[in-house]
């Protein structure tokens, strides 16, 4: 398994794959934690945490959470970003007619989807550090400037939060992976995998969750979101965590039986 880990990392550590991807993240984080920063007010919440500029005051920035309230706000774009990646990864295998050669280095299938698997993931938490590297300084900088309060974000408290949000976004975005991953083994071609997981991801969750109410305790995008934030108002954070579990599970399995049973004809 870690030949295979190590075989996919070289192709996800190209310069252009690996700067593209981690400056794409952080632009995202940045532009999240201005807008959730400098759209804040002093008067009631008027919306759900998290959203910018309808959930956030001065004073629940001035809460432990809000060192990484951007990065966890950022989870959606970080999980679809991910999930091609992923995609693209996988099913690039059969379209350049590379799986071939990598199942003659390592014939036992599930190891190398392991590896495979491992790799990606590793890539997607690279680029959430990556995140949060500049998106914590970022939002520092930014509660400075409107006289925020942040002595609550370095007390022992507000370190645990901020290291829980970290390892739930991290989470989050593992999950994003792994669909991606199924995704690209069951289409076999980076193109129709792609666009299944952003249409769904972008368009169809969206439409849904706009349209049907409490769809959100049931969609696997929002399921993932929910985990990245410690749970919403629609869905708790140990339901959520427990059917996107499932939601992965299964994913994984389809893909690991059809990766191990399917002949390899490219």
């Amino acid at each position: 398994m870690i030949g295979s880990l190590l075989a996919a990392w070289t192709k996800l550590r190209r310069p252009a794959l690996l700067w593209g991807v981690y400056a794409a993240t952080i632009l995202v984080t940045v532009l999240v934690t201005t807008l959730t920063f400098s759209l804040a007010d002093g008067g009631a919440p008027a919306g759900p945490p998290g959203a910018p500029g309808t959930g956030e005051t001065l004073a629940s920035l001035a809460e432990p959470t809000g060192l990484l309230r951007g990065l966890s706000g950022s989870v959606s774009v970080f999980g679809i970003i991910a999930l091609c990646v992923a995609a693209s990864a996988t099913a690039g295998e059969y379209t350049t007619g590379t799986l071939r050669n990598l199942l003659i280095r390592q014939p036992r299938r599930v190891r190398l989807l392991a590896g495979t698997w491992a790799a990606v993931a590793l890539f997607t938490l690279g680029g959430v550090l990556a995140a949060t590297a500049v998106g914590a300084p970022m939002a520092a900088v930014l509660a400075g400037g409107l006289n925020i309060d942040t002595t609550a974000w370095y007390t022992a408290d507000g370190l645990a939060t901020s290291a829980r949000t970290l390892g739930q976004v991290m989470l989050a975005a593992a999950g994003y992976a792994t669909l991606g991953t199924a995704l690209g083994v069951l289409t076999r071609a980076p193109i129709p995998a792609v666009a299944l997981g952003f249409g769904w991801l972008f368009l169809v969750e969206t439409i849904i969750v706009g349209t049907v109410d409490g769809s959100s305790r049931w969609l696997p995008g929002q399921l993932l979101s929910a985990v990245a934030s410690h749970g919403t108002a629609e869905v708790g954070f140990a339901a959520a965590l427990v059917t996107a579990a499932g939601y992965l599970v299964v994913a994984a399995a389809a893909a690991t039986v059809s990766f191990a049973r399917r002949d390899i004809t490219a």
